[in-house]
């Protein structure tokens, strides 16, 4: 993604006519005067106090440059549009700084920082073609909404404003994959009404919006530890049998590296004991000189006092091939 995007600044909310053009990534990742004004905003909690330091923030216009603020005032397109998750419309989700990181691993996400009042995070992502904004916003809030997260459908205005904000640690992605997607505006009526609402019942239940077969982008932003407020924490077990079921059910072979071999095994031997063969086998079957005696004959040969492996270890080496706890 180029480095030298400029967009319309505005001072003030109320503004029409931009004060001046900016760098947006100078915008988003550099500290200045405001960034103070961002630091106390997110460290009080008097709503009205909070109201105000919001309003001295300035803002920019993501999608481009405008001559006013209007969507026919369109001087220069950045193709760039901003999708806003915001912690009131999301219950569910607790942890942003962990929801940030998970929206990073989708491959058109250019950037992903906390909002200004640190109770929510912003997406900015390249699109196709500025004439669709609307189109590609829709597909965008599908998208999400396909994964159980509300945006702001305000979204879709092309010359919408996104206030001043500043991240430590945001996610950055220079070579992001252009978002080409589009949809019709009459088959997203009602989306928000359609997210699936926590179930004290059945808390599992959060982001199973639907009963097809999940997707990459929706197996990478399943609930875990502490993502979710409603989320059952994962134990350690769990967390490994999921991350290696993904291994089996995409026939990735993680055990090319003989030392990775044997720490995938002595993990699955720690965790699962014996029992833990059958996992360990069907791991290991993916590579191209795999004999299922040699896997039995090193699984029982395990032992930790030789070797030593974390399961963090494991999650290391899956990593490594584009596999996600």
């Amino acid at each position: 993604m180029m480095h030298n995007v400029k967009v319309s600044l505005f001072y003030r909310k109320e503004a029409i006519v931009p004060s001046d053009q900016i760098n947006i990534w100078s915008w988003l990742m550099l500290k200045d005067e405001y960034t103070s004004i961002v630091e106390r905003l997110r460290k009080i909690s008097d709503d009205e106090e909070r109201k105000r330091l919001k309003k001295s923030l300035p803002a920019i216009t993501v999608s481009g440059i405008f001559s006013r603020r209007k969507a026919d005032h369109l001087v220069k397109p950045s193709n760039l549009i901003c999708v806003d998750i915001d912690g009131k419309d999301n219950p569910s989700i607790s942890n942003m700084e962990k929801l940030k990181e998970r929206l990073g691993k989708l491959s058109y996400i250019m950037y992903c920082g906390l909002s200004a009042s640190g109770k929510g995070v912003f997406c900015i992502i390249p699109y196709e073609d500025y004439r669709k904004h609307k189109l590609h916003f829709y597909a965008l809030e599908q998208d999400f909404k396909d994964m159980g997260i509300v945006v702001d459908s305000s979204c879709s205005d092309i010359c919408r404003l996104r206030f001043y904000s500043y991240d430590e640690h945001p996610y950055v992605n220079f070579d992001a994959e252009v978002y080409t997607h589009t949809l019709d505006k009459s088959s997203t009526m009602h989306l928000k009404s359609e997210i699936i609402a926590p179930n004290k019942s059945d808390d599992r239940q959060i982001l199973n919006v639907t009963s097809k077969s999940l997707s990459l982008r929706e197996v990478l932003l399943q609930p875990s530890n502490l993502d979710f407020a409603s989320a059952v924490p994962l134990s350690k077990t769990e967390e490994t049998e999921r991350l290696l079921n993904l291994v089996i059910e995409r026939r990735i072979d993680i055990t090319s590296i003989y030392n990775d071999w044997i720490k995938i095994g002595l993990v699955i031997r720690n965790l699962f004991g014996d029992k833990g063969l059958d996992l360990f086998d069907k791991v290991s079957s993916f590579h191209p000189k795999y004999s299922q005696e040699e896997v039995e004959d090193k699984f029982f040969e395990l032992d930790e006092e030789k070797y030593r492996a974390s399961t963090q270890s494991l999650f290391e080496i899956a990593a490594k091939y584009g596999i996600y706890k």
